[in-house]
């Protein structure tokens, strides 16, 4: 066998060295080099390979485990309240409808919960087969004004008018269709229907709007009088001159002509500025200070349809944004806590708020300090006198203060007659307080969720072959009376 070649003198070998051939690669499994493929050398990746994939990996795990298990907890509460969907109704019977109060976060638009709805609470909602209504509101006063109008709506349906009753009204859609459902003997199912209201600032807005639908009058109330005129001595002016029509009329300079269409397309755009702006909303007929003398409503029930405040996670601000990467990898926790607080929405226990001196207003735990928007003269006229003990309403969610965008608390501009309901104390009228019911999810109810998160107990859900077996029972359809 011929000997390796010796290096030759004049190599970069140190003294002493023995020249070694390079290693052959390692064998390729004949299979891989027929289909062409190259020959894969596994090795370690270097440091910044190992960072990225450590990085990327870690905030993927934690991504995807949140995910099942906010899957997982959205399905424990659905199979929860699954049986209700399939309760039978009669034929002539509507099913048990919610109102759902949603309004524009402060600092942010619509969309937002919207979405948080559709995510959080509405699979809940329809795992039950439960029908509501929406009242929206994009701007701070819209919810106060679409609750306060339903309730006058029903006040008006009972019988009771307004300060002009004389006037035409116009025709309300709403009543008109309730009265064709009554008139063919639809009616609706049985059973409390409930309010759900997302989120501290809607909260207030629908507190204000209870008070000024069941305190307030039906109708908007007359324009107060105007102030009696005084006789003042007015001097006779000259009477005008007239002018010839001889005279040549005179014309405008060529430079005013060319301003003119100028003018008239800056007229232009600042109307259609002026449609793009959304209406206000109209102001109350009711301000707190009046809450006291003013009467209580004659068809206002023993006790008014139980409600259910649910926090809405809304954080705004660059600076907050490790809290909000937090909220992102823990909404499992969130979606825990709606599911339950809707749960009990759907499986209607309910229990009365309450009134204790132990519950702690929201501006003393928020923030001692004055808000920029109060001022000493609004709350002397608005505000009234506080007693000891607070209402169990004023202190729901009251957390969610904290994270509002700085906007809120910004003074408001000159001319702006919008009221200022999101920066304010809730009040609570002891009649109103007295009615007030919250929804509440029974400790067994809660204990069969857990299990069912387990898989010690099964759903209720009926199976289809039993469904299809169940036949509805109908009269003679051709007797008149059936």
């Amino acid at each position: 066998m011929s000997e390796p070649p010796k290096p030759e003198s004049n190599s970069s070998l140190p003294e002493g060295a023995k020249y070694e051939p390079p290693k052959q690669p390692p064998k390729q499994n004949p299979v891989f080099r027929m289909m062409g493929m190259p020959n894969f050398r596994f090795k370690l990746p270097s440091r910044n390979w190992l960072i990225f994939l450590s990085v990327t990996g870690s905030w993927t795990a934690a991504v995807l485990y949140d995910r099942h298990h906010r899957k997982k907890n959205q399905q424990k509460w659905c199979d929860l309240v699954a049986h209700i969907s399939q309760n039978p109704l009669e034929v002539k019977e509507m099913p048990r409808k919610l109102t759902v109060f949603l309004s524009a976060p402060p600092g942010d638009g619509i969309r937002t919960s919207r979405q948080y709805f559709k995510e959080y609470v509405k699979p809940v909602l329809v795992a039950a087969a439960m029908d509501y209504d929406v009242i929206e509101g994009r701007k701070e006063g819209d919810v106060r004004y679409g609750t306060a109008e339903q309730i006058r709506r029903l006040r008006r349906r009972k019988g009771e008018t307004g300060p002009r009753p004389d006037e035409e009204q116009k025709p309300d859609t709403e009543l008109i269709i309730d009265t064709i459902r009554e008139a063919v003997h639809i009616r609706p199912e049985p059973g409390v229907r409930g309010d759900l209201v997302l989120g501290r600032h809607t909260w207030k807005e629908y507190i204000r709007g209870l008070h000024e639908g069941w305190l307030g009058p039906v109708e908007e109330p007359l324009p107060p009088p105007p102030p009696p005129q005084e006789d003042f001595d007015i001097p006779s002016l000259p009477p005008p001159t007239e002018t010839r029509s001889d005279e040549p009329t005179t014309t405008g300079s060529p430079t005013e002509t060319s301003t003119e269409p100028e003018k008239k397309e800056e007229e232009k755009k600042e109307e259609k500025k002026e449609e793009k702006k959304k209406p206000s909303p109209p102001p109350a007929y009711l301000s707190i200070s009046e809450y006291a003398s003013s009467r209580l409503s004659p068809n206002i029930p023993s006790e008014l349809e139980p409600s259910q405040p649910i926090h809405q996670q809304h954080i705004l601000g660059f600076l907050k944004f490790p809290v909000r990467i937090y909220n992102f990898l823990n909404r499992r926790h969130l979606a825990d806590q709606i599911g339950r607080e809707t749960a009990a929405i759907v499986l209607a226990a309910n229990r009365p708020y309450e009134q204790l001196s132990t519950f702690a207003s929201p501006t003393s735990e928020l923030d001692p300090s004055p808000v920029a928007t109060r001022t000493p003269e609004n709350d002397a006229d608005e505000s009234p006198v506080q007693t000891g003990q607070t209402w169990e309403q004023q202190s729901l969610l009251g957390e969610e203060e904290k994270t509002w965008h700085k906007s809120v608390r910004k003074p408001r501009k000159e001319g702006d007659e919008t009221e200022v309901i999101w920066m304010k104390d809730v009040v609570i009228d002891p009649r109103l307080g007295e009615r007030m019911r919250r929804f509440v999810l029974d400790p067994e109810e809660e204990a069969r969720a857990a299990r069912l998160l387990t898989g010690e107990e099964k759903s209720r859900l009926i199976p289809v072959q039993d469904l299809r077996a169940q036949k509805p029972v109908m009269g003679n359809i051709e007797d008149e009376n059936a």
